[in-house]
Order: C-alpha cells, then sequence, then structure tokens
C-alpha cells in the first residue's frame, strides 16, 4: 500500500506573555523554532503509523526536541502532553526523557481509562520508560481523523532546570482513514471502492451517474498559512471499467479544480490509485467562492473525463526509469490493430541514447494474453512501438506490465487498460434470435428450451455477452421482466444492450450456466 507522508513546515509565532507555536500536521510535522534559553528549539511530533485501521492497535507517538540550527537533540526535556479529539480531551499527562526523545508505545483498546505503564521522573513527575520502554493503553486512537495536541516544555537541559516562561506548543494531526464503499456499475455488478482521508474523516458519500461525491468537515475560515496540503485519495478496482479513465475532472465545493490537481496512479495491479491534492495556493485561490457553498465542509466531486490526456506515466520503484505509454487510437477496441508507444527515460544519468531488453504483457483475468521479449530505445526521442490487435473474448479490463527493465527485477510497472467491443460485435445478434426471443415470450417455447438455446449460441459465438462472473444456481425460474424484456427486444422497442443485460442477469443469478 502507497500512503503519502506530508511533513508541514510552518511559519507561525506569536508572542504574548508566553511564547507559542502551532501548527496542523497530516502525520507528523515539525513545528517553527522557539526561543527556549539560548537556543532556538523546534518540536518534532509524529504518529506512527499515520493511517487509522480498526484493525491495528498499536502506534507510537514520538516527540523530539532539538536544537533547530544544529540539529542537536535538546536532553532532559519534560512535556506536558494534552491530546484532544473533536473538543473531547483524550489525555493530559507529564512526560519526561533524558535524551529529549520520548517515545510512548500506544495499545488502544476498548477500557473505561487510560493506563500507563512506566516509571515517575522526582521533580516533576514526569513519566519515563521503565527499562526500554513507555506505555500507554486505553481509549486513545479509536478513529481517523484530525488530533488536537497542546505540549508545554517544563525543563530541558538538566532535570531541576524547571523554566520560568512557559512554552507552549500547539497543532493537530491526522490519522488517515480508509473507507470502503460498494457501488453498482452499468452492469450491475458490485464495485468496492476505497477513499482513503488525509485531513478529516468523511461525512457522507454517494456515487450516482459514475460520479463520486463525498464531503468532509472543514473550516474555511481557519488561517490556511498553517495547512499545507489537502489530499484525497481514491482506490478503483481494475474490474471497474466505467471508471477507469485517462483524465477526471474534479469539483470543491461547486469549483472546478485545474487538471494538475488530479494524478493516476496504476502501480498496484488489483487497482488503479487517483490522488486529489490541494495546495496552500489553490486553497487561498479558491477560499473566497468555497465558503459561499458551505464555510465548515469540504465537497468533493470526482468522474471521468471524456478528454483523453496521453502520455500516461510512472516512475519504476527502483527510480532508475520513468515510463511514458500512449496508445493509437485512442479507444482500445477487440479485432482491431492498436498501438502502443511506450518511451523510457533514465531518471539519473547522462540521458545517453541507449538500447536495453525488457518484457512487455498484457494480463487479463490472471492470464497472460499477451507476452513478449524485446529490445527498445532508452532516453530517445522516438518511442518504442508495439502492434496488438485483441480478439473477441479479451473485452474488459487489463494490465499493461512492463518488467525486467535492462534485466533490473525492479525497473517495472504497470497501466490499466479498458478494451472495448469492437465494431464488428455492433449488432451481431442475429435476425432469427429474436424470433426465438418472441417466441419464447409468447409462450410458444418453453423456459428450458430457451435456456438451451442461449447457451448453445454463447458457446458458439454466435451470440457476444461480455465477461460476467458466472453465479451458483439459487433457482430455475427465469423472472418474468426478462421476458417482457425479451418481448420488447424482439419488437425493437429496446436495444441490444437491454437484452444483454437481461442475460448477463441469468448468468450471474446461475439461472444460464455457461460451460466452456
Amino acid at each position: 500500500m502507497k500512503t503519502f507522508f506530508v511533513i508541514l513546515l510552518l511559519s507561525l509565532i506569536i508572542s504574548f506573555s508566553s511564547t507559542s507555536a502551532f501548527g496542523h500536521g497530516l502525520g507528523g510535522e515539525v513545528l517553527p523554532p522557539v526561543k527556549i534559553e539560548d537556543k532556538e528549539a523546534s518540536l518534532s511530533i509524529s504518529i506512527s503509523p499515520s493511517v487509522y485501521d480498526s484493525e491495528e492497535h498499536e502506534k507510537i507517538i514520538s516527540l523530539r526536541l532539538f536544537d533547530a540550527n544544529t540539529d542537536a537533540i535538546i536532553e532532559h526535556v519534560t512535556f506536558e502532553f494534552e491530546l484532544k479529539k473533536d473538543g473531547k480531551q483524550i489525555f493530559k499527562e507529564a512526560f519526561h526523557d533524558e535524551l529529549g526523545n520520548l517515545l510512548i508505545k500506544v495499545i488502544t483498546e476498548d477500557s473505561e481509562n487510560i493506563t500507563i505503564e512506566g516509571e515517575i521522573e522526582p521533580i516533576l513527575g514526569g513519566w519515563m520508560k521503565n527499562n526500554s520502554s513507555l506505555l500507554m493503553r486505553g481509549p486513545i486512537f479509536t478513529s481517523g481523523g484530525l488530533y488536537d495536541y497542546s505540549v508545554r516544555i517544563l525543563s530541558v537541559n538538566s532535570d531541576s532546570n524547571v523554566l520560568s516562561d512557559e512554552i507552549l506548543l500547539q497543532g493537530a494531526i491526522s490519522l488517515a482513514e480508509t473507507k470502503s464503499f460498494q457501488v453498482l456499475d452499468s452492469q450491475n455488478n458490485k464495485q468496492t471502492l476505497q477513499v482513503i482521508s488525509y485531513f478529516d474523516k468523511l461525512d457522507s458519500f454517494n456515487f450516482n451517474s459514475n460520479k463520486i461525491t463525498l464531503s468532509m468537515p472543514f473550516d474555511w475560515n481557519q488561517d490556511l498559512t498553517q495547512l499545507s496540503v489537502v489530499h484525497q485519495e481514491f482506490r478503483v478496482p481494475n474490474t471497474f471499467g466505467d471508471f477507469l479513465f485517462t483524465t477526471y475532472q474534479a469539483v470543491v465545493n461547486d469549483i472546478s479544480l485545474p487538471h494538475d490537481t488530479v494524478t493516476i496512479d496504476d502501480y498496484s495491479f488489483e487497482d488503479r490509485t487517483i490522488h486529489i491534492v490541494l495546495n496552500q495556493e489553490l486553497l487561498n485561490q479558491i477560499r473566497h467562492n468555497a465558503s459561499k457553498y458551505s464555510d465548515n465542509m469540504m465537497t468533493f466531486e470526482l468522474k471521468p473525463s471524456d478528454k483523453v490526456k496521453f502520455p500516461l506515466e510512472f516512475a519504476t520503484p527502483d527510480l532508475r526509469y520513468k515510463v511514458f505509454l500512449s496508445w493509437e487510437p485512442e479507444v482500445i477496441k477487440t479485432g482491431e490493430d492498436v498501438t502502443f508507444f511506450l518511451s523510457l527515460e533514465e531518471l539519473f544519468s547522462d540521458k545517453t541514447k541507449k538500447l536495453v531488453e525488457y518484457d512487455l504483457s498484457i494480463i487479463q483475468n490472471n492470464a497472460e494474453i499477451f507476452s513478449k521479449h524485446l529490445v527498445g530505445n532508452v532516453n530517445s526521442e522516438t518511442p518504442n512501438s508495439h502492434k496488438i490487435q485483441f480478439s473477441r473474448d479479451q473485452t474488459g479490463t487489463a494490465n499493461f506490465v512492463l518488467s525486467n527493465v535492462d534485466g533490473n527485477s525492479l525497473s517495472k510497472g504497470n497501466f490499466i487498460l479498458v478494451i472495448e467491443p469492437g465494431n464488428h460485435e455492433i449488432d451481431v445478434i442475429p435476425s432469427w434470435i429474436k424470433q426465438n426471443a418472441s417466441w419464447w415470450a409468447e409462450g410458444a417455447i418453453d423456459d428450458d428450451s430457451f435456456i438451451q438455446g442461449i447457451q448453445f449460441l454463447i458457446k458458439e459465438g454466435i451470440l457476444q455477452i461480455p465477461s460476467t462472473t458466472q453465479g451458483t444456481i439459487s433457482s430455475n425460474e427465469i423472472p418474468s421482466w426478462i421476458k417482457q424484456n425479451a418481448s420488447w427486444w424482439a419488437e425493437g422497442a429496446i436495444d441490444d444492450d437491454s437484452f444483454i443485460q437481461g442475460i448477463q442477469f441469468l448468468i450471474k443469478e446461475g439461472i444460464l450456466q455457461i460451460r466452456n
């Protein structure tokens, strides 16, 4: 799983009778320096792992006070540490670390109280690690979203050096939250969409007309200088062809976002990751109009765009190569030649043109439908081209896989393709099949005869049905609406696609068994 960890460097220092610094980070942050005695000191605070998982109960809180000019750790630090969620205090305790690098092991569990296992520092009573660890148990990280913290520095440099001036450090850290949602595609197949929110927990989710809409709490009146980015991540399964396009349109609070705020990542075989990232500059630009829509919510919309954007690109995991892919024609159809254009560029080299060997394969339903060992150009303005034609039974999604570039096992990557039925498959249903459907609808032939006829037509390739998951037999009864559809289809009142959707329903329900 790929996770973005964003470290935010902040610049707001407010001076009153006490010295304060404020921040707002995602998983971890480094606060701006404050004056502590003769040093400019910064606090680094983090929670790891920074993604909330209800099945994972263990995390590490890290607090590190250091000299902002030399990066040297400030020793003998006592922290008064308060953590809140949604305005409710989770804990407020004093902690001490001789080396100024405090690590608290947290185990979240369903209990009434929080307990701490460690030793007590004798001067200010701060909790210290016992032997090798300091352990906190209880209802601590029980959900994703924003956690507000306040840290007061009580002592530095020696245990007895108690500070007379209050040093207050405040901010908020977000635990990314993953939510899964079941939606239906155009063929009424269930698809699982995942959303990972790196800012705050989701408030609502909706999928309609091939568009994702979700919202989360967001204060548009806050000081945005304390905020680096807002990041939402969407995981789309590679079986969800309706939602796998080369470009997407994103909207926040009814404001269309620039195209470069949306990026596509096909690093996984199982799904596509789509990122929406709003940086501080963009948040400031849209703040006025966005707050008119809602001043306390951020509502996202994401939908595929009809515009084709080439090339697609990725960097190999070993950071040796950047890979670019495009193809002609833009819509991949079965029975038609498709030319793929593949360019490889070394990331760290003198960019000298050279030849390398690599493996190219296309994977569909966990099986190779194309595979070749090839030699191609690197660092060349002329892309490598490969012509491929997909057969009728290869409609759907597939993975275009590049691997073993120049013999390096980590020089690899993956793009998701969508293969549509070719023009030769349009109106492929012979007219005599309509006559059979009409007889069946009128009762001239029985259900078993109709099913046997459809099985024969599919097996012989006369009737082309898109790839459909075969269900187990639950009932032999054919719903009345399918017979009505067959009658309408025979009369020309509905199109071929509507009739085929009915056949797919019979396959999924196990009423119609397709065997090779």
